[in-house]
């Protein structure tokens, strides 16, 4: 039966999607270390030979999960350009807070996303893609910044990746409790991550 059942969801093209909502399940409740093909085909109930159809490797599988944390992050960023249209300042703000609360809630997709299990990005065409559409949301919602006359006219994906730049190394020192926030409790994050936009704000302002 689970023969049939496997043959039949790698029919319909499920087998793929099987496996990256296994992987990324067990990123949440296990780590990312404890991720394998062998795994990941075990929680998704399919054959120890199955996911080969789609991964040659583990680092092919790294790559969609990547892809698959970039489409989420990417996801929150567009419910809040939506939900603060009319307020673009506060856009900006919401959105560097919910990078951080992304990495928290999410430490080993995040550390998948960004870390160097995966050798190089550009192996990757639709995960490149992907990286590059979201950087675009941030990119938008610095020029809903300028339209409103928040900050000055100017370059906005240089605006845009100062922001990200930010954000992210708030996001790595917050949820490795390094350096000047070793000693800071993680519910405290966004509070920090709001004043720290804060001064951001003002040198993109000046």
């Amino acid at each position: 039966m689970k023969n049939s059942q496997e043959k039949n969801s790698y029919h319909h093209g499920d087998l793929k999607r099987a496996l990256l909502d296994a992987s990324v399940k067990i990123l949440k409740e296990e780590g990312y270390k404890a991720l394998s093909l062998r795994k990941a085909a075990t929680s998704a109930g399919v054959s120890q030979s199955a996911p080969y159809r789609h991964y040659p490797d583990l680092e092919s599988l790294y790559a969609d999960i990547a892809e698959e944390g970039f489409r989420m992050l990417a996801e929150k960023q567009k419910k809040l350009r939506a939900k603060y249209k009319k307020r673009p300042l506060l856009l900006f703000r919401e959105s560097g807070v919910s990078y951080v609360e992304f990495a928290l809630e999410n430490p080993d997709l995040f550390r998948i996303m960004y870390g160097n299990q995966i050798e190089s990005h550009l192996k990757y065409d639709s995960l490149i893609k992907t990286e590059d559409e979201t950087f675009q949301i941030i990119v938008e919602i610095i020029r809903d910044c300028q339209k409103a006359g928040l900050i000055p006219e100017g370059n906005a994906e240089k605006a845009a990746t100062s922001a990200w730049t930010m954000a992210h190394g708030v996001a790595v020192l917050l949820s490795g409790q390094q350096m000047m926030f070793r000693s800071i409790e993680i519910k405290q994050a966004r509070k920090i991550t709001k004043d720290l936009i804060q001064f951001l704000y003002t040198g993109l302002k000046a």
